[in-house]
């Protein structure tokens, strides 16, 4: 089977940003599958726009456009816009394709898959990592005006017009379906959890743990995106308020929009508990990971980030590493059934601070609770096995073609 990819931000392992497109790309190479990947230069650096790549039997073509999490929103949409333009003309040819696959953000990939489908008739799967425009309201990135009502219109028409849809989250499922979609149309396919990536025996956690110059703190680890949505504000309180306790260390891995302002509270604060990675290749991450105690997941308290599907979770208990939420979320049935809801229900300082004071000076409970989530990594969540019923799927909309 032939499958044109479009994914503005794909990212191989070299890169820092989330590689679900790429995992699952060279596993479908790997069954023996065509796949051609269309992205614009993002996370990756070792993608350069205006060439082309084989990577692992994937090929990739980066097209013009610049992305950086950084942008300002007029450079956002600029950004968006060129590479969905550039998208657009490769979209014509879909026709010699099987399917079709655009996996958003940003709502403007559903502009090529649009083409693909109307002028190409290819058939097309639409993913929603986050639904739009609703996620960028709830992070007061958008307005409802003009382009909030544009927005709407693009995501109505792509839901109306795709063969399927591909949800991350039972949330995000629902918020679909609410929106007039055929519940049958909607398949939920999470992120995943890459366990032979994280592997902890891989690690000599000790001998790790000195190299990165920690010996019996509790380190609490945050990798990823530092942006609006995920809630700085809230940990830069958790922070004040463990500023004072030695025996914790905090480690931020990533970059985005709220970095500079995380930084300036540290300084402001005089906490000195802290250490800033800045982004990291994909491939350093599970050393990060296996040298921690606990990974801290967060995002604004808004109702459509309950159902945001983080990659940084996925990735915490492939390695086995206890997660805490700041906020609700959708996985905490998931959690519930292992006895690891370690969750802010009320999204309070307080409860952040009672959870890390119970994690943090029993060791014993902390490699419990990373054993029932390196347990959830391995059958709720599998690469392997997701990826499988993702090509399962691929294939019967091919077929309707």
């Amino acid at each position: 089977m032939k499958i044109l990819y479009f994914h503005q931000y794909f990212c191989t392992p070299q890169g820092s940003g989330g590689i679900r497109s790429y995992a699952f790309a060279r596993r479908w190479v790997a069954a023996g599958h065509d796949v051609t990947v269309i992205s614009s230069s993002g996370f990756d650096d070792s993608l350069v726009p205006g060439r082309a790549y084989d990577v692992e039997g994937i090929k990739v073509r980066v097209i013009g456009g610049v992305y950086k999490p950084t942008m300002g929103f007029a450079q956002r949409l600029y950004s968006y816009l060129a590479y969905a333009l550039h998208s657009a003309w490769i979209a014509l040819c879909a026709r010699k394709y099987d399917v079709v696959l655009a996996t958003s953000t940003p709502l403007t990939i559903a502009i090529p898959a649009l083409i693909a489908k109307i002028f190409a008739k290819c058939p097309v799967v639409f993913e929603v990592r986050d639904v739009w425009p609703d996620a960028a309201v709830d992070a007061g990135v958008l307005k409802k005006g003009f382009l909030y009502h544009c927005a709407r219109w693009l995501e109505m028409t792509v839901y109306r017009k795709s063969d399927h849809i591909v949800a991350l989250s039972d949330g995000m499922l629902d918020r679909i379906v609410s929106k007039g979609v055929k519940k049958n149309k909607v398949t939920m396919f999470p992120n995943c959890s890459d366990t032979a990536l994280f592997k902890p025996q891989q690690f000599d956690r000790p001998a790790l743990r000195n190299q990165f110059g920690v010996k019996e703190e509790t380190v609490l680890l945050y990798v990823g995106a530092i942006n609006t949505a995920n809630d700085m504000p809230f940990l830069s309180k958790c922070l004040t308020a463990l500023k004072d306790d030695s025996s914790v260390k905090w480690w931020f891995v990533g970059g985005g929009n709220q970095l500079k302002f995380l930084e300036e509270e540290v300084r402001t604060h005089k906490i000195e508990n802290v250490t800033f990675w800045g982004k990291r290749p994909k491939a350093d991450i599970p050393k990060f990971v296996n040298a921690a105690d606990v990974g801290i997941v967060s995002f604004i308290n808004q109702p459509v980030y309950y159902e945001n599907s983080p990659n940084k979770f996925f990735d915490y208990i492939a390695g086995g590493l206890p997660p805490v939420f700041t906020r609700t979320t959708w996985l905490k049935p998931y959690l519930e059934k292992v006895n690891a809801d370690l969750i802010c229900e009320q999204n309070t300082v307080g409860e952040f601070v009672s959870i890390i004071n119970k994690l943090k000076p029993d060791a014993a409970y902390r490699s419990e609770v990373g054993a029932c989530v390196l347990e959830l990594a391995n059958h709720e969540f599998s690469r392997d096995r997701i990826s499988a019923q993702y090509i399962d799927l691929l294939e019967k909309t091919a077929s309707g073609r």
